[in-house]
């Protein structure tokens, strides 16, 4: 553990009263009083935990300043996505703040003239207390946010339709200090100077249980009273309590509300607990069993800070007259090793921990699998079905949203879709089933009539109370199945207080276009003359085995060319060797780094009964050296090799096929390509500009990342001439789990076969597929992982679009991917799209890349963001984003159109 305090952080030496860390780890926000004014400050967090950075004069330490209240600032909280930041203080105000591209809302550093380097922006002011404003929380989704306050109330504002009002707790008879919201969703609980805790249900927002036994020796002694609930939701912690005669932090147990235990030790009154972000794990010290527990930062008055872990009965570490008065906020970061404290005297303290010190976070899957033991759902909680029926609809567009349901794209508008009689085929105007995950409504069918294929029909009802009863009309039964089995976890279902316990592709038949073509199911559409002479080229010269390339072999086995010195690769597990010139499946995790970024593989870490997917994993890691997943995809076939670069990452696989995807957002770069056989080394060049892969039958290629062109393409030194851009195969056609899922997600359309307007669905339409391997018509549509896959087949048919050039199925597939994002989307991806059509001019994501180029195949990015806007708009869970957005879009169509006269 390390602990130091950075004297450069100060509010001209007044009282800081609150403190809170960024999501992403990298700014943290300060309240408090100013020089004659309420003060927040957003300081960068690299200058507090780095000496380089903090020594090196280039680095910002403030990052903007905001003086807007009129008086002393109480309470700094960020929204959990990071988006907004709300300050409540002594003017009865609570402020919502938002970053935006240039400068209105803040000043330079301390009111001088120094220029921010980030801008804030007050987007709301909320009105509605009687008093001074003392304690702040956001729930869980950032649905709501409380605010408490001297005239005894609570106030919970609908934070998605500022200033709206949801409702006014009224119970307590004294100052309420503060505020906390159950991790599960179903709670709030507040405490009082009228020596109380109160805790009310979200559903209705009714007092559903009233705390005073610990309270009733307590006296209004402290600034506020912050409490906080674990993030398992089993205990809730409160600010000061008694017991005995002494100040304790009162534990109270979700199960029956009892309170029995509390925390003890500290002279003084309790001022404000913390919980840590994550549930904890380790092994036991002597027994090596799995322990899983909550960690909990405690400050008081007397100036002292401990830290207790659930597991242990006394505290891991009790700092003692830490500032010169008392510590009045703390605030974890989310990586879970930092911890940030403010005291009343105008300073903050930083303690460093270290994953031996308080464990490792549990991971999702794990969380998830305790949430689901504990409360029969997810970490992740939704409020949204709620939201929505109590949302008040704010745009126009937005009006009819409930009165229609989402209606997918199709690549040919209903009024020229062609008429194609089939023999014995009876037109099906069925409705589609309403799943969780959409399943795509591609226009690819197979040709063959004698195969059967699942009739995925169901009959959907209401009954009496509003629930709906669905019927299947057919399952389909598969004699060679297996149900794919869950893994089981040990993970405990409670965490007690000081307890101790705690596959290779196949080939695809498909019909010949012509009888005299060949037969082909990967392909670049190019002139018929180069398409017959590479097949010619390639034909003439057979396939030899690769001997082992010993001159450019590393120990690390992971790349064949020396990266640069800023470039530090990293392997978890022990990297294969290639002495036969074999490429060889990954075992186990293994991850790859360049700088701060990583990719981690998980081979055959998702069962499915499309097959078996392997995970790929984004992640950012800190200067604490603590992983944050910033995206994550699937892959159909076991990734064999991968390496990774400044901007992308290329991941290799079994079945022959190689990705290449963003390394910040796990977008694809290319198509899913297809070489003669699976990849033995893959490297970047020391610019990362150039990405190679060598194949088992010794071909060496390289491709221009950039420009998206191959550079070389050699076998046994012979220079091949590349007639295809990338001169590689397209995968369009497989047994792969996750173009499986796409291809057969719904076959009621039929085929669309014209090769010069639609060449991509023409050929994909030859494909013949059988169905899941499941015998459960559930697990079909409702298994997690099916939105991760539906986005990757999506993302990766645009690209297929991009280089054979097919514009009109380049919009279809824009479309669709707009409308699995409204559906099933995260606001942080549906953020990525649009920022990426908006243009990175235009866009406040920091990780846009080079391309400025406004059209995409002659097609306005700002055209394809409409069709993905129309979808968003048929959610209205996602009209802020939308209004956001389209504001932005007329912003930018308004301007160019004043601009164009100019230029003529």
């Amino acid at each position: 553990m390390k602990i130091f305090q950075p004297s450069w952080v100060h509010h001209d030496e007044k009282s800081i009263f609150s403190i809170d860390i960024h999501p992403s780890g990298e700014r943290f926000a300060t309240g408090g009083q100013g020089c004659d004014s309420g003060r927040v400050v957003i300081w960068n967090m690299a200058p507090v935990l780095n000496e380089q950075a903090e020594a090196n004069k280039s680095v910002p330490r403030i990052l903007c300043q905001m003086d807007n209240h009129l008086a002393c600032v109480n309470c700094v909280r960020w929204s959990g996505n990071g988006l907004m930041l709300a300050s409540g203080g002594d003017d009865k105000l609570v402020m919502i703040w938002k970053k935006t591209i240039s400068g209105s809302g803040g000043i330079g550093a301390f009111g001088g003239g120094g220029k921010s380097v980030e801008h804030w922006r007050c987007i709301s002011t909320l009105r509605g207390h009687a008093g001074d404003v003392l304690d702040l929380a956001w729930s869980p989704q950032d649905r709501w946010i409380a605010s408490c306050s001297v005239d005894n109330t609570i106030i919970i504002w609908d934070a998605q339709q500022f200033p709206k009002i949801i409702h006014v707790l009224k119970g307590h008879t004294g100052l309420v200090k503060g505020v906390t919201w159950d991790p599960v969703g179903k709670f709030i609980a507040s405490q009082s100077d009228d020596r109380s805790l109160k805790v009310w249900k979200t559903t209705d927002w009714s007092c559903f249980k009233t705390i005073t036994e610990p309270f009733e020796e307590c006296g209004g002694t402290t600034h506020i009273l912050r409490l906080s609930w674990s993030p398992d939701g089993q205990y809730l912690v409160s600010a000061h309590a008694m017991n005995g005669g002494g100040p304790t932090a009162q534990i109270i147990e979700r199960d029956g509300w009892k309170c029995d235990k509390d925390f003890v030790g500290h002279r003084k009154a309790v001022t404000c607990v913390r919980f840590h972000n994550s549930i904890l794990k380790r092994s036991a010290p002597k027994t090596n069993k799995l322990q899983q527990y909550c960690c909990l930062a405690v400050g008081a008055r007397d100036r002292s800070l401990s830290i207790w872990l659930t597991a242990l009965q006394r505290p891991l570490v009790v700092i003692h007259d830490l500032f010169q008065d008392s510590i009045l906020d703390l605030s974890w970061s989310c990586d879970g090793y930092t911890l940030l404290a403010c005291s009343g005297d105008g300073h903050i303290a930083c303690l460093q921990f270290t994953a031996q010190e308080l464990g490792t976070p549990l991971s999702e899957e794990d969380k998830n699998i305790l949430y689901q033991r504990m409360y029969g759902k997810n970490a992740n909680i939704d409020l949204t079905a709620q939201a929505e029926k109590e949302m008040i609809v704010e745009n126009s567009d937005f009006l009819n949203v409930l009165k229609s349901n989402p209606v997918p794209p199709s690549l040919i508008p209903q009024q020229q879709q062609p008429q194609q009689p089939q023999l014995g085929a009876k037109k099906d105007e069925s409705k589609q089933p309403s799943n969780s995950v959409a399943q795509m409504p591609m226009v690819i069918q197979s040709s063959s009539l004698t195969t059967p294929t699942p009739i995925l029909k169901q009959i959907e009802t209401k009954t009496a109370d509003g629930k709906r009863r669905i019927t299947p009309m057919f399952i389909p039964l598969n004699d060679d199945n297996g149900i794919a089995s869950n893994a089981t976890s040990n993970i405990p279902t409670t965490i007690e207080f000081g307890s101790k316990s705690s596959e290779t592709m196949t080939p695809v038949e498909t019909k010949q276009l012509a009888s005299e073509e060949p037969n082909i199911t990967l392909t670049s559409v190019e002139p018929t003359s180069k398409l017959d002479n590479r097949l010619k080229r390639i034909a003439t010269v057979p396939p030899q085995k690769a001997e082992p390339l010993a001159s450019v072999e590393q120990s690390t086995g992971s790349s064949s060319i020396q990266p640069a010195s800023n470039q530090k690769l990293v392997e978890r597990t022990r990297p294969p060797t290639y002495s036969t010139g074999k490429a060889t499946v990954i075992q186990g995790n293994s991850f790859k780094a360049f700088g701060e970024l990583r990719v981690q593989v998980q081979n055959n870490s998702v069962k499915t009964a499309y097959g078996t997917l392997c995970r790929v994993v984004g992640l950012i890691v800190n200067t604490q050296r603590i992983e944050k997943k910033i995206w994550e995809t699937v892959v159909g076939s076991p990734v064999v090799c991968f390496a990774v670069g400044a901007k992308c990452a290329i991941i290799c696989s079994q079945d022959h096929t190689i990705r290449m995807v963003d390394i910040k957002t796990g977008t694809p770069v290319f198509p899913v390509l297809s070489l003669t056989s699976p990849a033995v080394q893959s490297v970047f060049s020391s610019n990362s500009k150039l990405a190679a892969v060598v194949t088992e039958s010794g071909i060496l290629r390289i491709w221009h990342v950039v420009e998206k062109t191959v550079l070389l393409s050699i076998n046994c030194a012979e220079v091949m001439s590349g007639s295809i851009k990338l001169d590689s195969w397209m995968l369009i056609n497989s047994s792969d789990a996750v173009i499986r899922h796409g291809l057969i997600g719904n076959k009621a359309n039929a085929p669309v076969r014209n090769i010069k307007a639609y060449p991509l669905s023409t050929i994909q339409s030859y494909g013949n597929f059988s169905g899941p391997k499941t015998n459960s018509f559930a697990e079909i549509h409702s298994a997690s992982w099916q939105t991760s896959a539906a986005i990757a087949f999506i993302e990766n048919q645009i690209k297929i679009c991009e280089m054979i050039t097919s514009p009109a199925e380049l919009k279809y597939w824009y479309s669709m991917l707009g409308f699995q994002l409204a559906l099933n989307g995260s606001e942080e991806k549906i953020r990525q799209v649009l920022d990426d059509l908006l243009g990175a001019s235009h866009s406040l994501d920091t990780r846009m890349g080079d391309d400025n180029d406004p059209t995409v195949l002659g097609i306005s990015k700002h055209v394809l963001m409409e069709d993905v806007l129309n979808h968003l708009k048929m959610q209205t869970k996602w009209q802020r984003i939308y209004t956001e957005y389209l504001d932005q879009l007329k912003f930018l169509k308004e301007r160019d159109a004043r601009d164009k006269p100019m230029v003529e």
